[in-house]
């Protein structure tokens, strides 16, 4: 009787503990949740405000005096969209580029019996570690007289050598023996490929795609480099030109007579609108991120 008393004690006391270490975990949760939302939430209160709110500071976590002046303003004075269209275009040619280039690569480097496995490894990985450097690719580009092209938008990242061998690394770890399986069959090295490798890897490709998305997406640098019109910025150049020519924007403020538009609340409504696209495309793929990731990068 007193063996069992201290048994349901031990078992009373263990599950006190964990709830308390439950409760824990959910309040540190809580806690990073709301250090990433609370930003976003205030830009979009601003973006949303008054010009006398925003001015003033009494904008928080939520809209005060609200009104759609200012994304009416970004989305009809400004080439906000332009500039988005633009990302658009770049950001999905050059994922489905990106994709078909990495996944041509990636599946004959995953067969052990291909020819020069191991030499075109090591120059991929020596190319990964060694960069020619910011002035021979500029210069790649100019020969290639593709400046102020989606084509130079898109060529610096044809292949990443991480997302490669992400890809490359999945493969190798599917069964041998759907693959002869299918080749018993008389099935070819392209049609193994489309119709069952790839439905295979699902995880990792969606992983890989959103990865090869987002670069496209946040690219700066090379759109800064290699574009010269205000026709073939980026939303990113964009987003940069409007932060740094307060001036101008006040000026046509003033000769717009946008009374309730503050400079602020531009910026504001800019990134918001900005967002958009990768919010929308991230919840579709999300489920695959870290499985794909995880397969992808710990064999080999």
């Amino acid at each position: 009787m007193q063996l069992r008393k201290r048994k349901n004690v031990n078992e009373i006391s263990l599950s006190t503990s964990e709830k308390v270490i439950s409760a824990i975990s959910y309040i540190f949760m809580g806690l990073l949740t709301l250090c990433a939302i609370l930003p976003i939430l205030h830009v979009v209160s601003k973006s949303f405000s008054s010009a006398a709110a925003v001015t003033s500071g009494s904008v928080l976590f939520w809209p005060v005096k609200p009104q759609f002046e200012t994304m009416q303003y970004v989305l009809e004075e400004t080439p906000f969209l332009n500039a988005m269209k633009n990302s658009l275009i770049v950001t999905g040619v050059g994922t489905v580029i990106s994709m078909l280039v990495t996944i041509g690569t990636a599946y004959p480097l995953s067969k052990p019996d291909f020819k020069g496995r191991k030499f075109f490894i090591m120059a991929y990985i020596v190319s990964m570690v060694f960069f020619g450097g910011i002035v021979p690719a500029y210069m790649v580009v100019r020969t290639l007289k593709i400046i102020d092209t989606y084509i130079a938008l898109i060529l610096p990242f044809f292949i990443v050598h991480f997302n490669m061998f992400v890809v490359k690394n999945y493969f190798e770890g599917l069964p041998e023996s759907v693959e002869e399986s299918a080749r018993i069959d008389g099935a070819s090295d392209m049609r193994i490929l489309v119709s069952i490798v790839c439905p295979m890897s699902k995880p990792v490709l969606a992983t890989v795609s959103m990865l090869y998305a987002v670069n496209y997406w946040n690219n700066y640098f090379h759109a800064m480099m290699y574009t010269t019109s205000t026709k073939m910025q980026t939303l990113q150049v964009f987003i940069y030109n409007t932060i740094n020519n307060t001036q101008t924007l006040v000026e046509r403020l003033v000769i717009g007579n946008y009374t309730n538009v503050s400079i602020d609340g531009i910026i504001a409504a800019v990134v918001v609108l900005s967002l958009i696209p990768i919010v929308a495309l991230y919840p579709f793929v999300q489920r695959f991120m870290v499985h794909g990731i995880t397969i992808g990068s710990v064999k080999g």
